[in-house]
């Protein structure tokens, strides 16, 4: 019996080898960037083309099914305070609010001169 490797490279006159290196090749650079993991399957099926008076089966055809799942990136969380009607806020819900105000722009006090 010939390697499985010769096979996939006959297969669909090389167009399944190519696609499955170019996934494959995707899938790395994606877990390389990500740092998460991802998998490529290949599904292949048999299946009698003829079946023959004596119940043997002499021709097949073959199909493959490749199946990329690249890793996706970390999704961003963020951080809010829930009231006491379920709603999101920002501002805790329970606890006083302080006023700030901006005094940069504000005129410096008139300093105190020595006699």
């Amino acid at each position: 019996m010939k390697a499985f490797s010769l096979f996939i490279v006959e297969l669909n006159e090389g167009t399944t080898n190519a696609a499955l290196s170019a996934d494959f090749a995707e899938l790395l650079r994606t877990v390389q960037t990500t740092g998460r993991a991802g998998s490529l399957t290949l599904k292949v099926k048999v299946a009698p083309a003829t079946r023959s008076n004596s119940g043997s089966v002499d021709k097949v055809t073959i199909t493959a099914d490749r199946k990329l799942e690249l890793p996706k990136p970390e999704q961003a969380s963020d951080f809010f305070w829930l009231t006491e009607d379920g709603e999101t806020s920002r501002n805790h819900p329970r606890q006083q609010e302080l006023q700030l105000r901006d005094v940069s722009a504000a005129t410096p006090p008139a300093t105190f001169k020595e006699a």
